[in-house]
């Protein structure tokens, strides 16, 4: 027997075939479908995808085989590497490299062998798809032509394989990104608008109009910015199937009412007017997930309001039939270019008069994003100067499935608490723990602050509490760790997790917390958590 020479660009090789991440992997139908033609084709009862690492050949895919590898050093594909054709041993018994191989003496008693390299795109050869028969033969031309071909398939599926891993990759690496993005900038958005509203919500207090007009442009400012993040955290989620719907049963009348009268009351409107219709066989109640549906809402009709001139109006017209939800928003005003129609679904699109308006150009997009999600679709047309028309239709059930929590999404939130709760607030930011006390202090509440993960379980060792709030970037031990220990100890302790990092709420539930609060913090959301956990 003869083994065969290492080839010359051994080191290169084998980073090209680690590259795949293929050793050792699960078998794939893909690659099961490439040997069986393989075997098919050249008529062998065998037919392997052979890879050729320092020690082995391994079997990505076989048919006519159990072993799922043999040692190189007797390896025919580790010879059939070093060609530059097809590798092709008509009788091993007649071969003086071969007759006296293991595998030529022994099962799988080879005594035919036809193998076709797999040469990666930067020309390495990094195993073989081989056919193998235990009587001699002789490949035709024809199969011979096909067995190459079969070849490049293999190549083909693994560069696809290899592509999809690299996006999956860089995916997570952009989430990881913008994980920290998140905490970063809305930790300081926390501030400033917490304080802001705060501020404008004091009935004592007193400021120069001046003043006070600085005050509401910083708050209005602040949440622009934190629009702007949303957006591009919301786009992330979406591209990277992070986004989850849930559904709850909103109260239909109320929720349009208030949406409308949310758009009509901010400050720039310039006077255009809303007029919301609802039909007479609206249902009382709707299944759908109440955020998803008012962001959608929102945006295309704060889009209708931005382009309409004062004194105009957007009409938002309201059907429902056969469990889908129509709705038209429809504007009179400065319409849209039929050539830039199609770029409005586009990331970060402004278009003709319109690139003058302030705006991220995500609106449209992450609109048609989440409509699509719901399984529903969405249509545009418009006229220059006439205005524009947006139509969509999205599945909804007059009714909870059984089994699904039917309590109604309310539009606006009353206090039901306790208001002799105890509560600790985990938080290490200076400024954050300023405005978790004020925001609590607004509505009768004080707190004990932990401002580490190590004080937090040295608390919970003294005092007991109806309700944690917790901060996840912690110095030290972590928001989850933290969570993690204290459930150990008190299995039935309520926490909620305080977090400026949106990806990080999958999680949440595996770690034992209730659910989560993100960054900035809103009373109604504090409400909300505090009318579940410690009611009345």
């Amino acid at each position: 027997m003869i083994s065969a020479n290492i080839p010359v660009n051994e080191s290169a090789r084998l980073q090209a075939l680690y590259d795949y991440h293929i050793l050792d992997t699960e078998s794939e139908k893909v690659f099961d479908d490439l040997t069986q033609l393989a075997s098919q084709i050249c008529g062998t009862p065998i037919a392997l995808i052979s890879l050729i690492d320092p020690d082995r050949q391994w079997f990505k895919s076989k048919v006519g085989l159990d072993a799922s590898e043999t040692s190189r050093d007797i390896a025919f594909c580790a010879h059939a590497i070093l060609e530059e054709n097809i590798f092709e041993v008509p009788d091993t018994l007649q071969d003086k490299r071969f007759f006296d191989n293991p595998l030529v003496t022994q099962d799988p008693n080879i005594r035919f062998y036809a193998g076709t390299q797999l040469v990666t795109p930067e020309g390495q050869a990094i195993g073989t798809l081989c056919a193998i028969s235990d009587q001699p033969m002789k490949l035709s031309e024809h199969q011979k032509n096909a067995l190459e071909i079969l070849g490049r398939q293999v190549i083909s599926q693994l560069e696809l394989r290899k592509t999809i891993q690299q996006v999956e990759l860089a995916n997570q690496r952009k989430t990881e990104f913008l994980s920290n993005v998140s905490h970063e900038l809305r930790t300081p958005l926390n501030a400033i608008i917490g304080f802001c509203g705060l501020m404008l919500n004091d009935s004592e207090l007193t400021l120069p109009d001046k003043h006070l007009a600085y005050l509401k442009n910083m708050h209005f400012s602040g949440n622009q910015l934190l629009t702007l993040v949303n957006s591009l955290l919301d786009l992330s989620k979406i591209e990277a199937g992070k986004m989850e719907l849930k559904p709850s049963l909103i109260e239909s009348a109320a929720f349009f009412k208030s949406l409308v009268a949310m758009i009509q009351a901010n400050e720039s409107n310039h006077g255009v007017t809303i007029n919301l219709a609802l039909p007479e066989n609206m249902p009382q109640s709707l299944f759908a997930d109440h955020t998803r549906l008012s962001q959608i809402i929102l945006n295309i009709a704060s889009n209708a309001v931005k382009f309409s001139r004062p004194g105009q109006q957007v009409d938002i017209l309201i059907n429902y039939q056969q469990q889908m939800l129509n709705i038209e928003v429809v504007d009179y005003g400065e319409g849209i270019a039929k050539q830039d129609i199609a770029k409005l679904f586009s990331s970060f699109q402004q278009v003709g008069m319109q690139n003058n308006k302030v705006g991220s150009g995500l609106g449209l997009m992450i609109s048609k994003r989440l409509v699509e999600l719901m399984e529903g679709n969405i249509k545009l047309s418009s006229e220059l100067g006439k205005g524009t028309q947006i139509s969509l239709s999205i599945p909804a059930s007059e009714h909870a499935p059984e089994n699904t929590e039917a309590t109604p999404t309310d539009m606006q939130v009353v206090a039901n608490f306790r208001t002799n709760c105890s509560i600790l607030v985990v938080e290490d930011h200076e400024i954050n723990q300023i405005v978790a006390d004020a925001i609590f202090a607004s509505i009768g509440l004080s707190v004990i602050f932990a401002d580490s993960g190590e004080d937090a379980l040295e608390r919970v060792k003294h005092e007991q509490f109806d309700i944690i709030f917790m901060d996840l970037h912690l110095p030290g031990i972590d928001g989850f760790e933290t969570a993690n220990i204290i459930l150990q100890q008190n299995p039935e302790q309520t926490i909620v997790a305080l977090s400026a990092d949106v990806f990080a709420e999958k999680q949440l539930l595996d770690k034992g917390m209730k659910c989560s609060i993100t960054k900035p913090i809103h009373v109604d959301s504090i409400i909300r958590v505090l009318n579940q956990f410690v009611p009345i």
